[in-house]
């Protein structure tokens, strides 16, 4: 017991205090670990974006870092790259069917790469743009150039004989929370004849605009009259009209607790015509003119086959010559236009396009029919989709599933045809696999978690630090792991040295994983007793919101406190066990308790009930109402009280529950403890610092205020330490609108946020923290120091076990002062008038 082992920089090493030697201990292990070993694995599950050949005859498909092929009937599947040691992704075919680009780190940094699209020779790199995230590739119809974006919200033109590399235009905003390959410039599209590009951008008005860049001219033009966000332009093949979304249907969900609106499904699909002498998309039906109408669109696809297609735009009142699809409001994305069909995502839940924030439901894969004016499903619930150059084709996504269809071949007649023949979309992935080299896939996983807090932290100069010195020092212990676990810790030390919120890491592929197993729960507190478990509490707060009732209460179930467990589904039940091993694998399952009143079987009765995966919302439910009726009781009733678990959605739906019922108190404690963050608690804050702006006279019943819900009390907010990111600024907020003094103890002090999770080839992932707060008149505020209280009051966790919440008592105290000295009252109004 004298000397000290530890370990440093992935050795042990001893220590001997009385001498003041240190020296590493050499430890050999015979045998590899067995997660350092190859081995193969399919990759269907691990796919991260899909394209099509330009006939349609196979997919393109970025899985694992590798980039292959797949037949759509016969064939090999062919893997392009084959490169375990480096990520491919974003591949793109070219129109003329010849090459395949796409975005690789095989040279250390983020740059296009090309082979033969038949998997002949090798794959040569076009691109050295030094450091930086590049995605999204699309070729021009020409084959010879491609267009791509970066992590600068900005997007570039390759040409491929030269080289050269041309910059097309940059947004000067981003939405808040979006996902890293959907930032803007990200939408862009080609001209059928290669000349022009469309594409959208937000602007410093905060408005997502749709322009157009002319590569023989080098001007942009903005197509969008300003007022509405429109994004995601494509150009119809015969280059004559323009089709983009657009949010601008405004139809108001109305709350029925309060005069509050929300718009959702604001969407709809529209078409500019592009020259001044053009004919609109979808002429004025007339019964002499329909058929001709429909034959249009028809020639449009005959002529596309032998005319080659010049692009004329009248710049001149061009936002004048606009039509609108005949399509209901919705949340349309990612267009395509093809011969006499336009093609569109659509989904009856999520966020419009450039301000999503959750992360998108399946949607319904659509062709509106040009002719027909007819819309009709042509997959349910994708995820993405891509045309192939003929525009005859299309592949899909679905989770781990990749089909390629031929367009036109929807509906219920051609399903029935291929059920018939027992024929299906979906390709055979079976052989989507790899060689995992977990070595090698470490090295690359490290380097591009360095790239990637380089390329997004929020900070350039990575708060003070030697970059590439912190990245060295790390990468050493890459040779040292042995496991996805040791890789997680490498690379969470790796961001760790930010000194920065929100720096989060998670494990990739790993191969030896425990077994699951599930645990009923009965929401409830034993003790021993002798060889009996006793119950000594039952939760029995319901959570109505979410459904989660309390299995020992209800009808008919005679339960209670102070009763013995005796057995479970007949099972005799004994303290040789901690109470709940006899409830595994029993979670949702009806299950037959044995209950007495003594620790006996004589005189004991059974009930059957059906214990929850979880009993954490039980428990909390317990604890957020004993504060209520604490505050409840030592007010007189005059003290609310309101619990704020996050600023997301457990408090978008706590808040109701909780607030409407409390309104009319004279004191509100809000209790921000233990709060997780999430977004802006200004949804939230908003409401409760509302006040009267008039009141309404009632003939029969109490007069009425303007607005209706609205509190008159007097407000505290309670925070502590274990309260962070939008747990840190819903006491900031608190205090900056004046609402009330501030209890408890300092805040976590995270508020450099993130936007996005960035996930690396095996699987693993971690955060770059982008943004971060400042004051309105620009400090730094809040990281890295938190929120300190007006009144600092520390709990005694001896106190708290007896049921003694001193910030809790602080909050009641000062409330029942501020009522007493500043009494909460209503004006009355004078005498009716008389003849008025």
């Amino acid at each position: 017991g004298r000397r000290i082992v530890y370990e440093q920089g992935g050795d042990l090493q001893l220590f001997d205090p009385s001498t003041g030697e240190n020296r590493r201990l050499d430890i050999t292990i015979a045998t590899p670990a067995r997660e350092t070993r190859n081995y193969r694995r399919e990759v269907a599950e691990d796919i991260t974006d899909i394209n099509i050949s330009p006939e349609g005859g196979r997919a393109l498909i970025s899985a694992r870092g590798e980039i292959f092929t797949v037949p759509k009937e016969h064939g090999p599947t062919r893997n392009l790259s084959n490169t375990p040691g480096a990520r491919e992704k974003n591949a793109a075919w070219s129109p003329n069917g010849q090459l395949i680009a796409w975005v690789s780190d095989a040279d250390g940094e983020s740059d296009l790469w090309i082979t033969a699209a038949g998997g002949h020779g090798t794959p040569k790199r076009l691109t050295d743009l030094g450091p930086g995230y590049r995605h999204t590739l699309l070729w021009s119809p020409d084959s010879e150039k491609i267009a791509f974006a970066d992590q600068t919200l900005s997007f570039f033109v390759l040409d491929i004989d030269s080289k050269a590399v041309t910059t097309i235009d940059r947004s000067e905003r981003e939405p808040m929370d979006i996902g890293l390959e959907s930032k803007p410039i990200s939408d862009f599209t080609w001209s059928p004849d290669g000349r022009f590009l469309a594409y959208s951008k937000i602007g410093l008005d905060m408005v997502s605009r749709v322009w157009i860049h002319d590569l023989e001219t080098g001007e942009s033009h903005d197509v969008s009259d300003g007022r509405f966000n429109d994004s995601g332009p494509v150009f119809t093949p015969d280059g004559k009209h323009l089709l983009f979304i657009s949010n601008r249907h405004f139809r108001p969900t109305l709350g029925d607790f309060e005069w509050e609106m929300v718009y959702k499904d604001l969407a709809g699909i529209y078409a500019l015509t592009l020259q001044a002498d053009g004919e609109a998309l979808l002429p004025l039906l007339s019964d002499e003119v329909a058929s001709a109408v429909a034959d249009t669109h028809s020639s449009i696809a005959k002529s596309e086959e032998t005319e080659t297609v010049t692009v004329r735009i009248d710049w001149e009142n061009l936002t004048h010559r606009l039509e609108a699809l005949p399509l209901p409001a919705g949340n349309y994305r990612h267009l395509s236009a093809i011969k006499d069909k336009v093609l569109y995502l659509n989904g009856s839940d999520g966020d419009y396009n450039p301000f999503e924030f959750r992360a998108l439901a399946p949607q319904e894969l659509v062709a509106f029919d040009l002719g027909k004016r007819e819309a009709s499903t042509m997959v349910k619930k994708v995820d993405s989709y891509r045309v192939s150059a003929d525009g005859r084709h299309m592949v899909w996504r679905r989770d781990a599933d990749v089909g390629i269809k031929k367009i036109g071949s929807s509906g219920p007649k051609f399903a029935a045809m291929a059920e018939k023949k027992g024929k299906t979309d979906t390709l055979d992935l079976e052989q989507l696999i790899v060689t995992v080299d977990p070595r090698a896939e470490w090295a690359q996983v490290f380097d591009e978690a360095w790239r990637l807090e380089r390329d997004f932290y929020y900070d350039p100069g990575m708060n003070g630090l030697d970059w590439p010195v912190v990245g060295q020092q790390y990468r050493n212990l890459v040779t040292r792991a042995t496991c996805a676990q040791d890789m997680r810790y490498i690379l969470g030390e790796l961001i760790g040295e930010l000194s920065t919120s929100h720096t989060y890491a998670s494990s990739g592929d790993r191969r030896l994983k425990a077994d699951r197993v599930n645990v009923g729960m009965l929401g409830a507190d034993f003790e021993a007793d002798n060889d009996h478990w006793k119950i000594t509490r039952i939760y029995d707060v319901a959570d109505w919101n979410r459904e989660i009732l309390p299995p020992l209460v209800g009808p008919g179930i005679k339960a209670g406190e102070g009763l013995y467990l005796m057995a479970v589904n007949g099972d005799k039940v004994t303290t040789h066990q901690e109470p709940y091993a006899w409830f595994q694998g029993l979670a949702g399952v009806p299950t037959r308790l044995t209950l007495n009143n003594s620790p006996s079987f004589e005189g004991a009765w059974d009930i059957t009930v059906k214990p929850l995966r979880s009993e954490r919302r039980l428990r909390y439910q317990a604890w957020v109402e004993h504060n209520r009726k604490i505050a409840d009781e030592a007010s007189g009733g005059t003290i609310g009280y309101l619990h704020f678990p996050d600023t997301y959605l457990g408090s978008a739906a706590e808040f109701p529950r909780q607030y409407y019922s409390q309104v009319m108190k004279d004191g509100l404690i809000i209790d921000g403890r233990f709060n997780g963050g999430g977004l802006d608690p200004d949804i939230f804050l908003a409401r409760l610092a509302k006040k009267p702006l008039s009141y309404w006279t009632r003939r029969y019943s109490a007069d009425q205020q303007t607005p209706w819900y609205v509190s008159r009390a007097h407000m505290v907010c309670l925070t502590n330490r274990q309260a962070g990111s939008g747990g840190d600024e819903l006491p900031f907020e608190f205090r900056e609108k004046g609402m009330g003094p501030v209890i408890g103890t300092r805040t976590w002090g995270g508020l450099v946020g993130i936007s996005m999770f960035l996930s690396l080839m095996d699987g693993s992932g971690l955060t770059a923290p982008d943004y971060r707060i400042y004051t309105t008149d620009g400090r730094w505020t809040i990281e890295n120091e938190g929120v300190t209280p007006d009144i600092e009051v520390e709990l005694d966790p001896t106190e708290m076990l007896k049921g003694h919440d001193a910030q809790l008592q602080k909050a009641i105290e000062v409330l029942m002062e501020k009522i007493k000295t500043e009494p909460v009252t209503a004006p009355t109004h004078p005498p009716f008038p008389e003849g008025k």
